[in-house]
């Protein structure tokens, strides 16, 4: 994908690999091919960042790579970053609480249909920050929080579209920039995800 986006010149990957928890397959695949740029949740969570800060921080490495006349580059991105986010996590956790005093898939599907079109309910059912942050979100996350769902019912992040979130709201950022006068280049994301594609590659000494 890195020799695809050197090729091309003019598309900006967003790459989510595995990794729940611990961003380790991330860091070893950033490890064997140097992209632009790798996100670390566990660096996230440490430096205690918002997801705006970590929009920002691409946006920078976007922007210094537009002065160069290179508008394009891949950045990787753990599946579990948001989880490490404290603003997402509280909502996560809300929301799994909520899954979590369903008794049957009934009580599921009435329990979906209401966060997604009762806005007041959702405004009961979640504290204020919550509520808030939900509906910052595209249409597209609200709906993966609300309905994608492990078998315990807690929310279940390899199929939240993380890298197409991230996109989103870098975009955004940009077209901010761009009419502060701050950016003159080209932005055209694709987003990818790999799951077992990440894993492919012999074992390193890390791994062993």
């Amino acid at each position: 994908m890195l020799t695809d986006s050197a090729s091309a010149i003019k598309y900006w990957y967003f790459i989510r690999l595995m990794g729940k928890e611990p961003s380790h397959l991330a860091l070893e695949c950033a490890l064997r091919t140097h992209p632009n740029m790798v996100i670390i949740s566990e660096e996230c969570a440490f430096r205690g960042e918002t997801l705006p800060d970590i929009i920002n921080r691409i946006a920078d490495v976007v922007c210094k790579r537009a002065e160069m006349n290179k508008n394009y580059g891949t950045i990787l991105i753990p599946e579990g970053l948001l989880a490490h986010i404290s603003a997402y996590k509280h909502l996560i956790t809300e929301l799994n609480g909520l899954f979590l005093q369903c008794q049957s898939d009934s009580d599921k599907h009435e329990l979906q249909e209401k966060l997604l079109k009762n806005e007041n309910y959702v405004k009961e059912a979640l504290s204020p920050w919550s509520f808030s942050l939900l509906s910052t979100l595209p249409d597209f996350m609200k709906s993966q929080l609300i309905t994608e769902q492990e078998i315990s019912g807690e929310v279940n992040l390899s199929q939240l579209e993380t890298e197409k979130l991230i996109s989103y709201f870098v975009a955004e950022e940009l077209e901010r920039r761009k009419k502060k006068g701050l950016y003159k280049g080209s932005f055209a994301p694709v987003t990818h995800f790999f799951g077992y594609q990440g894993r492919a590659s012999h074992p390193s000494t890390f791994d062993c």
